[in-house]
């Protein structure tokens, strides 16, 4: 779904709770627990944003944040992990995210206010660029 915002994550606990936090505050959500399934969703439409987790099977988040700059250069990703390190921030940010979040979360309202910036964010980019 064009405009929709994609959660990856391996947890489908944490899919269900993020997946209710965006339709509560009225933000479209597709959520997928694979990051090929991520990848094949990519190829069919748009998305400003994904929130993805760092340590998944098969791929990491980091693999797939490198893919999904390749594909949709627009698309603003947050990373989140239970496993923080200073190294995997870095590695995070230098491969392109816009964001670090680390699990769990303790206030899911700045989740979704970080998730909104980073909207609002590519709404811009899309301004500037469209044509006039």
């Amino acid at each position: 779904m064009d405009g929709a915002v994609l959660i990856v994550d391996d947890e489908e606990e944490i899919l269900a709770t993020l997946r209710r936090c965006m339709v509560l505050e009225g933000l479209p959500v597709e959520t997928c627990n694979d990051p090929q399934e991520a990848l094949a969703k990519m190829r069919q439409a748009i998305y400003p944003v994904m929130l993805t987790d760092i340590m998944m099977p098969g791929m990491s988040g980091i693999d797939l944040l490198r893919e999904v700059r390749a594909r949709q250069p627009l698309c603003n990703v947050i990373m989140m992990t239970a496993y923080t390190s200073m190294d995997k921030v870095v590695e995070c940010l230098s491969a392109g995210a816009v964001d670090y979040l680390v699990k769990p979360f303790d206030d899911l309202d700045t989740v979704v206010a970080r998730i909104r910036e980073a909207v609002a964010r590519v709404e811009r980019w899309r301004q500037t660029i469209a044509p006039v």
